[in-house]
């Protein structure tokens, strides 16, 4: 039977590529920086270029960066933990030089690509990688901040929403339609439930570890009935919102979220409001299908529904694993 070197794929430092991937957090990397579309849509699908490219790849090296220097300045509270220790690559000596690597390279490579589009979007970004060291090194360190590890949210994911904004219609403001703001507001709000969640979930060991997050400051209780007034700000918004849009067709996928989080998640469980991320696809398809060819449509809606099902599995699975099912 054929072995694998641990140096060598699909093997590196005895992790598997995917695994590895995953601790990195790539895949959440990959969801921030798709909200550089949220200009592509608004601008009438127009402009699909090279430089456009470029443009989410600056951005994608960045969100890489925001983790991974994260978890380097994490790496001495997180050896305290078996299942942190586990993810981070700096809690062990063989993989920190990988991680290191990884640190400079998603450095470098998101100023390169930033600067490669314009001058402009290189500051964004550079506005971007100054954050992400603010969020997690001394003796700034917003994470552990009242209220400012959750303020970091809204400025992460807002400088990124609005350099897509930038890139296609300038510092031209009134361009800013109301679908451009409620779509801004519809993120801003989820990934701030995320965030609270994550706190939330992550309750016992951050206390173990001495963290001063928000959550740790007011306690899990008023924790959770912020997540969930949050929540009803979040679903109350997204529907009166297509409402008067005329966004019919999300409609029933946000009440059908809400019914899931009623029923399966009193609290406990979060991976329901990870549902979000379909209606937020499907409001901008839905939006701006008039400006789209027949068979472009077809294919968008086939990967919707695809992505549909992988979530529902998803879903189905976490709820076996906590025995909901």
């Amino acid at each position: 039977m054929m072995t694998h070197s641990r140096y060598t794929l699909p093997y590196l430092y005895g992790r598997s590529v995917i695994q590895l991937m995953f601790k990195l957090r790539l895949n959440y990397a990959l969801v921030s920086s798709t909200l550089l579309l949220g200009g592509f849509f608004s601008n009438n699908l127009a402009e699909f270029n090279g430089k456009y490219i470029i443009l989410i790849l600056g951005f994608f090296f960045a969100n890489v960066f925001g983790f991974v220097v994260n978890d380097f300045f994490d790496a001495l509270s997180d050896h305290k933990d078996d299942e942190k220790k586990l993810r981070n690559l700096f809690c062990s000596s063989k993989t920190k030089l990988l991680g290191k690597v990884i640190l400079y390279t998603s450095l470098g490579l998101s100023l390169f690509f930033g600067g490669i589009v314009s001058y402009p979007i290189l500051l964004f970004i550079v506005l971007l990688n100054i954050l992400a060291v603010s969020y997690s090194a001394p003796p700034i360190k917003l994470r552990d901040r009242l209220y400012w590890d959750w303020i970091f949210v809204f400025l992460w994911k807002g400088l990124i929403i609005f350099a897509g904004y930038y890139h296609f219609f300038g510092i031209n403001i009134s361009a800013m339609n109301p679908f451009m703001y409620g779509t801004m507001g519809i993120v801003l709000l989820v990934s701030l439930v995320s965030q609270i969640s994550n706190q939330i979930r992550d309750f016992e060991v951050d206390k173990k570890t001495n963290s001063n997050n928000t959550v740790q400051y007011l306690g899990f209780k008023t924790a959770l009935a912020i997540k969930r007034t949050s929540l009803v700000i979040f679903y109350a918004f997204s529907l009166i919102f297509c409402f008067l849009l005329g966004l019919y067709i999300t409609i029933p996928l946000i009440l059908l979220n809400f019914s899931l989080y009623i029923f399966i998640d009193p609290g406990r469980y979060r991976y329901v409001v990870e549902y979000a991320n379909i209606w937020i696809i499907v409001i901008l398809l839905e939006r701006f299908m008039i400006h789209l060819n027949p068979w472009f449509i077809g294919i968008i809606w086939t990967v919707a529904v695809i992505w549909i099902v992988a979530m529902g599995r998803i879903a189905l699975m976490r709820m076996k694993h906590l025995k909901l099912l």
